[in-house]
């Protein structure tokens, strides 16, 4: 599906507040029936105190997680994170490899200048 198609009033993320979410975590997704689509910091800040750019990707929710990344070392996440990964929501897990791993192990490589705040808020673009 197409990203301006998603309902953007349901954006989530580890913190209640959206733009915390986004600036400070680099990470908030909209779950649908079949799949989550996630939006990620890929850049910083002039200051490097908030991510200020953003990408996106969708996963699909049947997902299996330990076959996609199969290059994981999940002892290491787990004493990373401190739990075992697969007890975590699937937007946890994703969270997870994204704090230890960094978003081109996790997405991918972006190889454009990626969206703003607002444009995702919006759902734009």
């Amino acid at each position: 599906m197409k990203r301006t198609k998603y309902n953007h009033t349901k954006l989530e993320g580890n913190d209640v507040d959206i733009e915390t979410s986004l600036k400070e975590y680099g990470l908030a997704w909209i779950e649908t029936d079949t799949e989550f689509l996630f939006y990620y910091g890929i850049g910083y800040s002039d200051d490097e105190q908030e991510y200020n750019k953003f990408d996106f990707c969708s996963f699909e929710k049947n997902l299996d997680i330990k076959d996609e990344f199969n290059w994981v070392e999940w002892e290491g996440i787990k004493d990373y994170t401190g739990m075992d990964i697969m007890d975590c929501s699937f937007p946890q897990q994703i969270s997870d490899l994204l704090s230890y791993y960094g978003y081109e192990n996790v997405f991918g490589s972006c190889y454009w200048e990626g969206l703003n705040y607002s444009d995702i808020i919006k759902g734009e673009k």
